[in-house]
């Protein structure tokens, strides 16, 4: 199975070890009273109906992306089902679609009334902006979510994304790929395997939402051109496959390790230690279902018209127990989300303490953290938590699209304690849909959660910040965590500026390009004079960052410009 590394985890250097607690840690717990209990159950997130007495300091979101293409291309999905997946017209494969931007700012909306209530927010864009950090990290449809939820969080202010550089991976979200942690691969499976076997009995454990996959794809009266699975049952050719040439059902699930990545970095990458034989085709070809439900296409064309809204929760159950292998196991959990638990953590310590802290989001001004990135990252921090949830209309642990973990530091008026609180919080499908307006009368779907090992006996789920941090610090590992004096703070990522657009010609085409970090601008044209024509926005140009063009000569002039949304 080629492990990479012994069978053993390096203990962390005390060295290490001390800089998550530090001096400001010792300072702002020092300071700390011991827990008291709220009376009633906390609302979440929405006006209460009384003053709990508590005052919000920070709140921190850690979410997915918002509603995104499929990721992987038509001609591809197209091998494993009988009828041909409709298309995302317009938009990127895996990119945000323009749907899914306007569903980050109304859940930025929602946020804005809700902190404008609670205080956190002004009303006032260059306040505000002063008091707020956008990361995101480095594709396209996690900085995108991030900028327009930002747009309705702060409305009229530019918000400035902080993230790497495109194929530089972020140690907060992908320390593996960073190289800051390095993974035991054969502890990963023994302790995968000591949870769901081998994998070859998830076939039946799982055979409701398999079948009902498979009527998707092929739905009676259809079948696949190679129903085997081996070179001596038929298989199917090597890719590129003909339309309809196999069901990714029924590929055994197995588990196993990973095969070691071979460009010559380091051998894995987050949330791919594990494979999973036919669980990771049967994810891939079922990916696009839930977006285009959230993505307003035709109920013809959501499935085939073959999926009822339960159904189409169902199935998404496969989805989330390729994250729950991938991310949640303990010991991946830690491996890989230390790093991120480490950064929330730091992050509150910081606005406790007034003093600059490396290794945390934003700085000492700032008490609005947006933090975007997948579903897979954020179940490693679900799972490194021990936190679980339930929102109407899904299935437990599913993140659907522009979901977030959202921490709240608050603190009691009466006596200085610091609490915290823990939601989950996520359009539901029909918000998604219907591009639903977000208010505190009318919220999105939320639920706090509870902290296993560290909520109070209380009738609420607040936690007191001495028990959060005690739990995180035992829950971190510091050997899979970027020494904060070596951390370098990403950039920002401001597609809001005006940019040059280049031009090329090839025989009879016109090739328009700028650059990647303004997607989402609008491509422009005109045909008929600076001074009297009417300007046309090029569809799709949103999403891309270059057009082709074909030359009409019977246009003696073509004028080309861009615009923001």
């Amino acid at each position: 199975m080629n492990p990479t590394t012994p069978n053993t985890e390096p203990k962390p250097s005390t060295q290490r070890r001390k800089a998550v607690a530090g001096s400001s840690l010792k300072s702002v717990l020092t300071g700390l009273l011991l827990a008291v209990a709220i009376e009633g159950p906390v609302l979440a997130q929405t006006i209460k109906a009384m003053d709990d007495g508590t005052v919000l300091k920070e709140i921190i979101f850690f979410g997915r992306h918002s509603i995104r293409t499929a990721t992987s291309g038509t001609n591809s999905l197209d091998q494993c089902s009988a009828n041909p997946f409709p298309d995302f017209v317009g938009v990127t494969v895996g990119y945000l679609t323009t749907n899914g931007q306007q569903a980050a700012g109304l859940l930025g909306s929602y946020f804005h009334e809700y902190l404008l209530h609670e205080g956190l927010l002004t009303g006032d864009a260059s306040s505000d902006l002063a008091r707020s950090y956008f990361r995101a990290n480095t594709i396209e449809r996690s900085y995108m979510t991030a900028a327009k939820f930002g747009v309705g969080l702060i409305p009229h202010a530019n918000i400035p994304v902080h993230t790497y550089p495109s194929g530089n991976p972020d140690p907060v979200f992908d320390p593996l790929l960073a190289t800051n942690a390095i993974v035991d691969p054969v502890r990963a499976l023994a302790e995968v395997q000591g949870v769901f076997g081998s994998g070859t009995n998830l076939s039946s454990a799982y055979s409701g939402e398999l079948s009902l996959i498979s009527k998707l794809l092929y739905p009676p009266g259809t079948q696949p051109r190679y129903p085997g699975i081996s070179p001596t049952n038929n298989a199917p050719p090597a890719p590129p496959a003909p339309p309809g040439s196999f069901d990714p059902t029924t590929v055994p699930i197995t588990l196993t390790i990973s095969a070691p990545l071979t460009n010559g970095g380091p051998p894995y990458y987050t949330g791919n230690v594990i494979a999973m034989g036919g669980l990771a085709s049967v994810v891939t070809a079922a990916d696009p279902f839930v977006m285009q439900y959230a993505d307003g296409f035709t109920n013809n064309d959501v499935g085939w018209g073959q999926l009822t809204l339960d159904a189409l929760s169902q199935q998404t159950r496969i989805n989330t127990l390729q994250i729950e292998i991938a991310m949640r196991q303990p010991y991946l959990a830690r491996v890989q989300s230390s790093s991120a638990a480490s950064h929330i953590l730091r992050t509150m310590i910081q606005t406790l303490s007034g003093e600059p802290l490396a290794g945390a989001f934003g700085d000492t001004n700032t008490q609005i953290h947006v933090i975007v990135s997948s579903d897979f990252y954020l179940a490693g921090l679900a799972g490194l938590l021990d936190a679980h949830w339930l929102l109407p209309g899904y299935q437990p642990d599913f993140c659907p699209p522009g979901g977030t973990l959202v921490f709240e530091l608050r603190q009691v008026r009466a006596t200085g304690q610091y609490l915290v609180r823990v939601f989950y919080t996520a359009q539901t499908f029909d918000q998604l849909r219907n591009l639903t307006p977000l208010t505190l009368a009318e919220p999105p779907a939320t639920m706090q959660l509870l902290i296993p090992g560290c909520s109070s006996p209380a009738t609420n789920l607040d936690v007191s910040f001495l028990s959060f941090s005690n739990l995180l610090n035992a829950a971190i590992g510091l050997e899979y965590v970027q020494p904060f004096d070596q951390e370098t703070p990403p950039g920002v990522l401001d597609p809001y500026n005006p940019t040059n657009i280049t031009a090329s010609v090839s025989t009879n085409t016109l090739t328009i390009a700028w650059p990647a970090d303004h997607l989402g601008w609008i491509l422009q044209a005109q045909t008929n004079g600076l001074s009297t024509g009417q300007w046309f926005d090029l569809p799709g140009s949103d999403a891309v960052n270059a057009v082709v063009i074909p030359i009409n000569p019977a246009n003696t002039s073509v004028f080309y410009r861009q615009r923001m949304q």
